[in-house]
């Protein structure tokens, strides 16, 4: 947990005038005395984050590496950074196929693959299912074939099986339209590397921001995150028109039985819970909390940052209501439960295809809610020296707002991939503890 800032200069002289130099977005003010020592209370600017998942085009899925989509489905589209492996059955754009147009392309893309679909590590009787009339879009060509014509020689809906497999074969992905054969493997239309690189930036900004959010107990009396044991019912009381940030470690979040909404976020007041896994290393199995007093309608205006993860299980427990933003983490779905959001992660398996004994895997269902908020928050008071004796007040630098990248391009603009260098090393934000 971060070291506590302090937000009031300790003054040494019993008399102390304090100036108000300017009033200005860089929220600087500078204290002054006539006599004594002081320091000066320097406010930082806030921290402008925007739409943390801006740039992903409306995917609401989008993994920087491979994916594993072994149960059950994907209501929105999904994007694939690196190689794609598939289950039994697994239905992708269940209720949209999203907005994502190709150039060129008459219907939006339901799947995009940046890297080859992995037949060998796919279920032997594995049926992708792209389905709103979505088309699919495949960066490496190796080991698949694009079928536009049935064992008959007729005219018939879009597979991709293995190479040199039938149309009825499996595994295969099926289209429930006819996609133009030459426009299936197409390298390029998303610059993973460069938007993960700006979605691991966001979330250390998130993990900076000054927590603001005061968790209460069942009698409705302020509780310390120290102070959670497992098995706790929690309330949250938004505060209107801002973003509200809570801070928790994993276990303090594991501890939560249910938190209860007292207001549900909106898109003015959204609620940034940042979890911090420093303790394990950023290993963080995850028992998900009821959510009580809010639905999926507020799903868009929640966000789970996880800053520091490298590896996630969601083990058991509730829908997950929100959107997932864990950009170093490998994700694993082991929960029947559904996810009620996006989900950014390194990389994913939506329940792998066999469990431990070998038994099937139920992982739920991702719905399609997009995080639909602008974050901004503040960040902690830094005392600095400030000369003693001095009449005159004397202004602090004023930095101006941050503001997190954007990659370029969004727009679909076919390009040659890039390759994916190693992460940078982390910076998060979180102190000792």
């Amino acid at each position: 947990m971060r070291p506590f800032s302090s937000r009031h200069s300790a003054l040494t002289s019993p008399l102390v005038l304090l100036v108000a130099t300017s009033v200005t977005c860089s929220g600087t003010l500078t204290a002054l005395a006539l006599t004594g020592q002081t320091e000066a209370v320097t406010r930082r600017a806030p921290v402008v984050i925007g739409n943390p998942v801006e740039g992903s085009n409306g995917f609401g899925v989008v993994t920087e590496g491979d994916a594993t989509l072994g149960s059950t489905e994907s209501e929105g589209p999904v994007a694939v950074g690196g190689d794609l492996a598939f289950g039994a059955g697994y239905n992708v754009a269940l209720n949209t196929p999203g907005t994502f147009v190709a150039p060129g392309d008459a219907r939006p893309t339901a799947l995009l693959v940046d890297g080859r679909v992995d037949h060998a590590a796919s279920s032997p009787s594995g049926v992708l299912r792209v389905l709103q009339g979505g088309y699919v879009k495949i960066g490496d060509a190796s080991g698949s074939a694009v079928l536009n014509e049935d064992a008959n020689g007729a005219s018939s809906n879009t597979r991709v099986v293995a190479a040199a497999s039938p149309y009825d074969s499996t595994p295969r992905i099926e289209l429930t339209v006819q996609q133009p054969a030459g426009s299936v493997f197409q390298q390029g239309l998303m610059d993973l590397t460069a938007l993960f690189s700006a979605y691991r930036d966001r979330a250390d900004r998130m993990a900076g921001c000054d927590a603001d959010v005061t968790l209460l107990d069942g009698d409705g009396n302020p509780l310390a995150p120290e102070d959670i044991t497992p098995g706790t019912d929690v309330q949250v009381s938004l505060a209107g028109g801002r973003t509200n940030v809570l801070r928790l470690t994993g276990q303090q979040l594991n501890d939560i039985a249910e938190i209860t909404f007292v207001n549900p976020p909106t898109a003015d007041t959204p609620l940034l819970v940042d979890v911090d896994t420093t303790a394990t290393d950023g290993v963080f199995t995850w028992d998900t909390p009821t959510p009580a007093g809010i639905s999926n309608a507020q799903a868009p205006y929640i966000l789970w940052n996880f800053a520091d993860a490298t590896s996630i299980t969601i083990a058991s427990g509730d829908s997950v209501e929100g959107t997932i933003f864990a950009p170093r983490a490998d994700l694993v779905d082991l929960d029947p439960s559904n996810i009620e959001g996006d989900v950014i992660v390194k990389t994913l398996t939506a329940g792998p295809l066999t469990g431990p004994g070998g038994e099937a895997v139920n992982a739920g269902e991702i719905h399609y809610h997009p995080f639909d908020a602008q974050l901004q928050c503040e960040v902690g008071t830094e005392p600095s020296p400030s000369p003693t004796g001095s009449g005159s007040p004397s202004p602090s630098p004023s930095p101006s707002a941050s503001q997190s990248p954007s990659p370029s391009p969004t727009h679909p603009t076919p390009k040659p991939p890039k390759p994916h260098p190693p992460h940078p090393e982390p910076g998060y934000g979180y102190g000792e503890g």
